[in-house]
């Protein structure tokens, strides 16, 4: 879990604040925006100020000049260019500017005793009788609820960017653990892949090389020294049978893990189906000692030929690092609305390292791959996808007295029978 963090929070921060940047970005384009559009909006408005006060000037003079019909945030000053003599003004504390017949901003600290001048003007020139006067119009910026709601919005942004960064750590930090999850979960199978692969050469590997050492020494003498001969084929035989058991067995896998093996379900009693078993293994190893616990008698509801096939798994492994005079215990309980079914033995068990492995592929108990115990370490992997084919779980664990025990967890119709 620790590792996990250390991957994931880095991952979360850049994420949250690839997110702020995103936010601060698109809140300055949105304010720069709006900016251009109420400047734009006041330029409009001051323009048609200066144009009705001049049409004013020059149809009625400064008489009518009081009563022009302007918004009421609208201050003007009319002024002689040369002396700067006041003509008219409905604000005695604007200053005379002069900005060219351009769209300008004038700022003076402190310029009133509570605060500071911020307008927006624009003036423009005009003759009248004999003299160039100056027609001022301004737009009080710092009273303008559209310019304060500008200035206001960086602030605001920025509050309201603290719960989308936390919100945003949340949902990244679910996200990146997913991410991870599925990539840890991608590279796994890769590794196993990898593995398989790598096991799969091994494994047929070594009879090939057999098959090539023995082809060989036919090639070289084997012709003439039947001891030779006989014993090379042999050999030949039996690591070619090997090759093809693993192939086939591999085959079998691909099948039922591709659902192409058709499950064929069918009643049958418990006790009958442990029986069996052990008629069958007794007639090949006559040591083995069973025993058969199924005190309800259970009928069961599933495929026999392929419950069949998990249990010579699983019996053939106890007779082979249990040895041929093992006791073997066949149960059969139930477990709610299931059905139970374990093999156990008396041999040595599963070892604590190697026991979450041993339904895994080409698994023998170590990397060493000896092939002193027989066989390509596909027993139990070949058990619990047959058990996955007939909706089973199957579980491997050591028992309290000692032994390897392995349980096949049955679902569907069960009964009880007297």
């Amino acid at each position: 879990m620790r590792k996990f963090t250390s991957i994931s929070l880095p991952l979360v921060f850049r994420f949250m604040l690839l997110l702020a940047f995103a936010m601060l970005t698109l809140s300055l384009l949105f304010v720069s925006a709006l900016k251009f559009s109420v400047t734009k909006r006041q330029d409009a408005e001051l323009k048609e100020s200066i144009s009705i006060i001049s049409e004013s000037l020059a149809s009625s003079g400064t008489d009518e000049l009081d009563f022009l019909a302007l918004p009421y945030y609208i201050t003007y000053t009319v002024y002689e260019l040369e002396s700067k003599k006041v003509l008219a003004t409905n604000d005695s504390l604007l200053p005379l500017l002069d900005s060219g017949g351009k769209n300008l901003t004038y700022l003076k600290k402190n310029f009133f005793t509570d605060g500071d001048l911020n307008i927006r003007y624009l003036t423009n020139s005009v003759d009248f009788k004999g003299k160039t006067l100056i027609v001022e119009a301004a737009f009080d910026i710092s009273n303008d609820s559209a310019a304060r709601m500008i200035s206001a919005f960086p602030f605001i942004a920025l509050l309201s960017l603290i719960p989308v960064l936390f919100i945003s750590f949340v949902l990244s930090f679910l996200i990146s653990r997913e991410t991870i999850a599925s990539f840890k979960k991608l590279q796994a199978d890769y590794d196993r892949e990898k593995t398989f692969t790598s096991n799969v050469s091994h494994e047929l590997k070594t009879p090939i090389s057999i098959i090539d050492g023995h082809a060989n020494l036919l090639k070289r003498w084997g012709k003439d020294d039947p001891k030779q001969l006989s014993e090379s084929i042999d050999a030949i035989l039996r690591e070619t049978g090997n090759m093809n058991a693993i192939v086939t067995t591999l085959l079998e896998m691909s099948r039922l893990e591709n659902g192409k093996v058709r499950v064929e379900n069918e009643k049958f009693f418990v006790t009958n189906f442990f029986v069996k078993l052990q008629e069958e293994f007794t007639h090949l190893c006559p040591k083995i000692d069973f025993e058969i616990f199924d005190e309800d008698f259970l009928e069961i509801y599933t495929d026999q030929a392929k419950l069949h096939q998990i249990f010579t798994v699983i019996l053939s492994n106890s007779i082979k690092f249990a040895s041929e005079e093992c006791k073997i215990v066949l149960r059969a309980k139930k477990i709610g609305s299931r059905i139970e079914l374990s093999a156990a033995d008396n041999g040595a068990g599963f070892s604590d390292e190697i026991l979450p492995y041993v339904f895994e592929r080409f698994f023998k108990g170590d990397s060493s791959h000896n092939r002193n115990v027989s066989g390509a370490g596909l027993g139990l992997s070949i058990a619990k996808t047959l058990a996955e084919a007939i909706g089973a779980e199957i579980t491997a664990e050591n028992a309290k007295t000692g032994g390897a025990v392995v349980k096949i967890l049955l679902s569907g119709q069960t009964r009880q029978s007297f």
